[in-house]
């Protein structure tokens, strides 16, 4: 066959073979953007430290009363969000009225026999200064009724006197020791009755701070009356209902933070050897996919989770089988928001940046 009778490629071949090209090039592209993300993979995964064991945690603080009795109120529903120290409930004060009253009327009492003893130590005070006034007189008495008696003897002496004189101004002389001594003995006892008198307004003072302390403990006990939030946050797990008698330490409801929250990384003990405080971290959570989060290291905990179970486990008993302990990690998050409020228990994705 000449040159001139041969026939020219047909459409369709042509088309086969460009399609093929496009095939090729495609699968090129696809390979090397394969190989760019498996190099930034393989990139990230040398530089971080990733786990999904990881968990939002925060505090969750119990509402407790501390004192008994019935409930009268309750201010706050399931899931409300509440700030710290809002009334949450509100026991019947009345029992704790009465103390208030009782306490109240103690103190009045008290303060009645501080104002008795007061008054009892002003009348011994009273009675000690006459006394000593008495002992005064008398001991002038005795001084005179002793020197009649030593100018009568002497008078006695030459006559000048009888002795029927003498022995009246030596039983005079007599008679005024006497009295000095009983007058004496009227006034110690007279001290005495002050440093006793002392003693009582001592104790009634020390009486009234007593009451108003047991005062101050009543009006106390009634205000725990009302509880209280103890921290900002979302009511959980509400067990309460109006009429129900409480006991003070009872577990009523709970207080869960959404605002002081941390993540709590469970990393494998393979991990934990480039991990630091301080180091930056990123994390997902389940609820947000799509929402990339922020957060530090703050921590490492000091032993694997597993010694802090109920039945830790004991390698020298039984058989041994070695198994891949994790160590909790504390990582502060530094990007949360309004609009993605993370809450306690959830699911988390995260890796440190373990280059620094």
């Amino acid at each position: 066959m000449s040159p001139q009778s041969s026939s020219p490629a047909s459409p369709k071949s042509s088309g086969k073979g460009t399609r093929n090209v496009l095939l090729g090039a495609l699968a090129a592209v696809v390979v090397i953007a394969g190989a760019l993300l498996g190099v930034r993979h393989l990139r990230f995964a040398l530089s971080h430290e990733e786990t999904d064991d990881a968990e939002v945690d925060g505090d969750i603080s119990p509402v407790l009363p501390r004192v008994g009795g019935y409930v009268a109120q309750i201010f706050v529903k399931e899931n409300q969000r509440v700030e710290a120290g809002q009334p949450l409930l509100a026991i019947d004060p009345k029992e704790l009225d009465l103390k208030v009253a009782a306490a109240d009327a103690a103190v009045a009492s008290a303060d009645s026999a501080v104002r008795s003893a007061e008054a009892a130590l002003a009348n011994a005070r009273a009675g000690e200064a006459v006394a000593r006034a008495n002992v005064v007189t008398a001991r002038v008495t005795r001084d005179k009724a002793g020197a009649d008696l030593a100018r009568d003897s002497r008078l006695f002496g030459t006559n000048a006197i009888s002795a029927s004189q003498l022995s009246d101004t030596r039983a005079a002389s007599d008679e005024a020791e006497a009295r000095l001594n009983a007058l004496q003995r009227q006034a110690e006892a007279a001290a005495a009755q002050i440093v006793a008198a002392e003693a009582q307004l001592h104790a009634a003072r020390d009486g009234v701070v007593e009451r108003k302390s047991d005062l101050d403990f009543a009006r106390l006990q009634r205000s725990y009356a009302t509880v209280t939030a103890p921290i900002a946050g979302v009511i959980s797990r509400k067990e309460i209902e109006l009429g129900q008698f409480v006991q003070a330490g009872q577990t009523l409801m709970s207080v869960a933070s959404d605002r002081d929250v941390w993540l709590v990384a469970n990393y494998k003990e393979t991990q934990i050897a480039r991990i630091r405080e301080g180091q930056p971290a990123e994390f997902t959570v389940d609820g947000y996919r799509s929402t990339p989060f922020r957060g530090r290291v703050e921590s490492v905990s000091g032993a694997t989770g597993a010694r802090f179970a109920l039945l830790p486990p004991d390698n020298a008993s039984g058989n041994f089988v070695k198994v891949t302990q994790r160590i909790p990690v504390r990582i502060a998050v530094e990007s949360a928001d309004a609009a993605h409020v993370l809450r306690p228990g959830m699911s988390v994705d995260v890796a440190v940046d373990i280059r620094n």
